[in-house]
């Protein structure tokens, strides 16, 4: 028995986000803009965004422009007090995972007392919010599907998701057009969260038939686009492709959970500051390695949906191994870190990331870890 959930509408195109007016008018005509301090601004959305609420009869839009990388527990309180104060109907998160992670908490927060470090510390969530509606401007950290917003607690140095079927979206609108003005650094390090997250959710143990066959049609899409859009952030048809396949990534890890990349990314993420996306990729080979064993008919499809020639392959399990192998060379061209050490980790610091790492990830892994397997593991990625 397995369950999926996702948002209510899922609108997937070039020029989707013209959309957005008709969809976010179903709930009123008083919106929250959530995005980042400037990037969206430059990029001319949040002017299509609005051109397109006002064409659809809104009298009251705001604009919550103040989400940092890592959005803070401190940040979406602000928000949440900014939506309670206007009597927004709807709330349109517009960004990457940051924005929409903290956009889906501002509007579940609005409904729900006290502020959102509770709920980070295991409060239940009682009570639906306002309607979300996410908007993403990257191809890679799905968080236009999810239930769930990754939130930094700076007082504690916590890094630790909420969750709860709330917090999914009315609406995800995914316009691969918004994408074309992603930095290449950008493109390779939320491409390549994508790509982990296909991987992870192909894998895990609360995967199934369905999330399997999105998770490698998604792994197919981003490993055969991702070096062009990296190279030609200009190329329509690989950033439509990116879109789709984060799109698809998303879809099956929002089902299936993800695995030790994540349990480790999250305190790294904490900690040192690194952009999530490099974190996972780097992570992403040493991690395979280690659940290859208990995963190898998975990890052969895997290699195959990367483009090897597994048809060479002496045995099953050598062409399990070729997929480990076609991601140290995609990141390689996306001239990805390789070593923990380049984020400024070291020998000391691993035994305090593998204490603090927790959670539904490591709990859905394949192959159980212990602190010193998680220990071992981070010493091989130094």
């Amino acid at each position: 028995m397995f369950e999926l959930r996702l948002p209510q509408k899922i609108i997937f195109g070039r020029n989707s986000a013209n959309q957005v007016g008709a969809e976010a008018r179903e709930y009123g005509d008083k919106a929250l803009l959530v995005t980042g301090r400037s990037a969206m601004r430059k990029a001319g959305v949040i002017d299509k965004v609005t051109d397109s609420l006002k064409g659809s009869g809104f009298q009251d839009i705001h604009l919550y422009d103040q989400v940092e990388h890592d959005p803070s527990t401190e940040t979406v309180d602000q928000g949440t007090r900014m939506a309670r104060e206007a009597q927004v109907e709807v709330v349109i998160g517009i960004g990457g995972g940051s924005a929409l992670d903290a956009a889906k908490a501002i509007a579940c927060m609005v409904k729900n007392e006290g502020p959102v470090a509770e709920y980070q510390a295991g409060k239940k969530i009682e009570k639906p919010g306002i309607p979300f509606i996410a908007m993403p401007t990257t191809a890679g950290t799905g968080a236009e599907i999810t239930k769930n917003a990754v939130l930094t607690n700076r007082e504690k140095n916590l890094k630790q998701s909420i969750r709860s079927p709330y917090m999914i979206a009315k609406a995800a609108i995914v316009d691969p057009l918004l994408t074309v003005t992603m930095p290449p650094s950008v493109t390779a390090a939320t491409g390549m969260d994508a790509l982990t997250q296909a991987i992870e959710a192909c894998v895990t143990i609360p995967s199934n038939p369905v999330t399997d066959t999105l998770a490698l049609r998604s792994i197919s899409l981003i490993s055969q686009n991702i070096v062009q859009a990296f190279n030609d952030g200009s190329d329509i048809e690989a950033r439509e492709n990116m879109a789709l396949g984060s799109l698809m990534s998303a879809m099956a890890f929002a089902n299936s959970s993800l695995g030790a990349v994540h349990g480790l990314a999250h305190p790294i993420g904490a900690f040192f500051h690194a952009p999530h996306g490099v974190i996972c990729a780097l992570l992403l080979p040493h991690v395979m390695a280690y659940n290859l064993p208990v995963r190898i008919h998975k990890y052969a499809q895997i290699a195959e949906a990367l483009g090897q020639n597994t048809a060479k392959a002496e045995s099953e399990e050598d062409a399990a191994c070729m997929s480990v192998e076609a991601v140290k060379e995609l990141l390689s061209q996306l001239q990805i870190p390789k070593r923990l050490r380049d984020l400024g980790i070291d020998q000391d610091d691993v035994a305090s990331i593998a204490g603090a790492a927790r959670g539904s990830s490591l709990n859905n892994n394949p192959r159980p870890t212990t602190p010193e397997s998680l220990q071992e593991l981070l010493s091989g990625a130094l």
